[in-house]
């Protein structure tokens, strides 16, 4: 009986994550022009250093919008976020 229980509490929680994470991934990602830039340096292997210094900010501000773009994608690495925006042709 306990069992039973235990398994119908988390049966609403896990149903409500699926729901969530399959709006995640039917909406459209959207990135900012700053965003597509970086991406597109990124993608021909230019570190966040040598962004900083082609588009003339701070390497902390690179970073910044590198953390927003792996949030929108959901994903933890810039070369990931970048092959995602180039399937869905962001970039």
């Amino acid at each position: 009986m306990y069992q039973a229980s235990t398994v119908s509490s988390r049966s609403p929680a896990g149903s409500t994550h699926l729901r969530g994470a399959e709006s995640n991934e039917t909406q459209a990602v959207r990135l900012t022009n700053r965003e597509k830039e970086f991406l597109q340096w990124s993608e021909i292997g230019k570190s966040s250093w040598e962004i900083a210094r082609i588009v003339d900010c701070s390497e902390a501000n690179v970073n910044y919008h590198f953390n927003n773009i792996r949030r929108k994608f959901g994903v933890s690495s810039r070369h990931l976020a970048g092959k995602i925006a180039r399937e869905q042709g962001l970039i």
